[in-house]
């Protein structure tokens, strides 16, 4: 059996997203990179429909930030080697974090 995925995301919100999580990434240093990538992945997930059934992201930064922070500094004193292994972990989590909504949870998306 195939499923249908569809995806309803415009150009138009990913670039106010892009724009602001960016924004605040470079003004904190890139402190604000993990709750920017959940905002991108919350976006993407409630934009995405799989056989009809809408997904969700529950996903947060503080969910990922220690995460991030040990896959930082394993991939800075490996030289860049880790960074494949801590990119698997971070799509690790977010997989992790990514659901069918229940019919209540699209009206609060």
């Amino acid at each position: 059996m195939h499923g249908k995925f569809e995806f309803h995301g415009t150009g138009r919100s990913y670039f106010w997203l892009t724009l602001w999580t960016g924004l605040l990434t470079a003004i904190t240093l890139g402190l604000y990179w993990p709750a920017a990538y959940a905002a991108q992945q919350r976006w993407i997930a409630e934009n995405t429909l799989i056989d009809g059934k809408q997904l969700v992201f529950t996903g947060t930064g503080m969910g990922i930030f220690s995460l991030w922070l040990k896959i930082l500094f394993l991939s800075i004193i490996t030289a860049g080697i880790y960074a494949p292994w801590g990119w698997c972990a971070i799509k690790r989590w977010q997989v992790d974090n990514t659901y069918f909504a229940d019919p209540g949870d699209v009206e609060n998306l």
